[in-house]
């Protein structure tokens, strides 16, 4: 038997075109995963740059209304359904250039008691591409509302710039109810109180840092109690003196410890510090008391909203209307020549921050002065320290005498004039006036412009006026 070698078969041709199908049909099919994938990715990045730009659109055009909401509420008062209108406009003029949305119920409302407004709602993107991945909208803020801006004015915030308001309240005996020489509350002087505070409450920051937020009170009546301030700010003299009364009668008057009447001389519509024979007049009376007593002193420039509360609700009402008094001690609780003279906590910054400017191109100071009254400026005095004889009351408290500087309602307009050459800014508030009457034009020609008068004739309104200027003067920002 002979020996013969065996050959290995070779594959068919036909196992050989078997495998190179089987081969082809992997790559086609990972070719078309990878195009599926490549068309995902490239229409995910076209739904992506349509989302960025309705989001940016959507952000910027949400800004722009709660700041236009906003400043509504500043500006021209704590009108809600107003306010909201008016973003509402705003977000819609904002987006007409935005991609169309499959949902769009942002809205606009006022929140923390007026003081700022927000958006709420939802907007929705439809997706062209990413639906083939099961995504068929994108939200364009996050729905749980972290991303929606508020507009908020500077209500227990600190701002760029620092603020200091003086606040004249009128506690004579025409804020009580009718029939009452004097009263502590009642319908008038219970309206000007909450005023008085709610204002405070919107003004003064609960956080003072660099820059802050400080209200004086001034309280006046016939006079202005000094308190606890230098006694050396009026003219010494004896406690008592003999001098005419307006019947003629020679009778003795007394020294009313720490009020003052108006200065004369030069300095007589100044803010310059008293000093030597430039000082303020003392006050005279028949029985040696002054209208307003020490519960109704001037409270220097202070943060402490508390003891400024505190101070409001004790006021008593009492006394005539030396109006041009209270306006004289209003623009001294604001001055910095009065620096030496107030407590070092409340002394007035330099009027030269008034016309400095903080990065964001506010003012880095602002002196306000809100002048309140419910009556006719009626008393004035001789510089002998008693009421000259045109002054309110009977003839028995009246001297013998005219005012140097004429009437109370005269003074009152000079020293506004005054006040206003220095950089403060006056707000007017008239409580019940007699409509055309003379403290109307005192208090309209006192006010920084006729957008500062406010005339109100009932609580609410009064209430509403000192809110719109707490409004006017706080600082305005985008917060979220």
């Amino acid at each position: 038997m002979s020996n013969s070698s065996r050959s290995v078969p070779e594959p068919s041709t036909v196992g050989r075109q078997a495998f190179a199908d089987r081969r082809e049909g992997s790559v086609t099919i990972l070719f078309g995963l990878m195009g599926l994938i490549m068309l995902l990715v490239i229409g995910a990045s076209v739904d992506m740059a349509r989302w960025l730009h309705a989001r940016t659109e959507t952000v910027s055009a949400v800004d722009s209304a709660v700041l236009a909401g906003a400043r509504n509420l500043q500006v021209n008062g704590l009108d809600a359904a107003v306010a909201v209108a008016l973003a509402q406009s705003y977000y819609e003029a904002n987006v007409l250039d935005r991609p169309a949305l499959s949902k769009d119920t942002i809205t606009f409302k006022v929140e923390d008691d007026g003081t700022s407004i927000t958006a709420e709602g939802t907007a929705l993107l439809d997706t062209t591409f990413l639906k083939l991945a099961g995504i068929n909208t994108l939200p364009l803020l996050k729905l749980a509302g972290s991303e929606y801006s508020k507009a908020v004015l500077s209500v227990n915030g600190n701002a760029e710039f620092s603020l200091e308001v003086s606040l004249m309240l009128d506690i004579t005996g025409s804020m009580c109810n009718s029939g009452s020489s004097s009263c502590t509350s009642g319908e008038k002087i219970t309206a000007m109180k909450d005023a008085a505070k709610d204002l405070i409450n919107v003004v003064v920051w609960d956080s003072q840092g660099s820059y802050s937020s400080r209200v004086a009170l001034v309280p006046f009546s016939a006079a202005v109690n000094f308190g606890t301030l230098d006694p050396s700010i009026v003219h010494p003299g004896p406690a008592g003196k003999k001098l005419d009364n307006a019947l003629g009668s020679s009778v003795w008057w007394t020294r009313a410890s720490a009020c003052a009447a108006e200065r004369f001389g030069p300095n007589a519509y100044s803010d310059a510090a008293p000093t030597d024979t430039d000082r303020l007049t003392a006050v005279y009376t028949s029985n040696g008391l002054c209208q307003p007593d020490s519960q109704n002193a001037v409270v220097p420039l202070t943060s402490d909203k508390s003891l400024l509360n505190s101070k409001i609700d004790g006021l008593q009402a009492a006394g005539a209307t030396g109006g041009h008094l209270g306006t004289a001690w209003a623009w001294y609780m604001l001055s910095p020549e009065w620096g030496n003279i107030l407590p070092v906590a409340s002394s007035p910054q330099p009027y030269s921050l008034l016309s400095q400017v903080s990065s964001s191109g506010r003012p880095l100071l602002q002196k306000i002065a809100v002048l309140m009254t419910d009556g006719e400026y009626n008393m004035q005095y001789c510089d002998t320290g008693v009421r000259d004889k045109n002054a309110n009351g009977n003839y028995f408290s009246k001297g013998n005498c005219e005012s140097a500087n004429g009437s109370s309602a005269s003074q009152a307009r000079a020293m506004c004039a005054s006040m206003k050459a220095k950089g403060i800014t006056i707000y007017s508030v008239g409580f019940q006036l007699a409509a055309g009457g003379g403290s109307e034009a005192t208090l309209t020609q006192c006010a920084t412009s006729q957008d500062h008068v406010f005339l109100a004739n009932n609580a609410a309104e009064l209430k509403q006026s000192f809110r719109n200027i707490a409004m006017k003067i706080s600082d305005l920002r985008l917060s979220k």
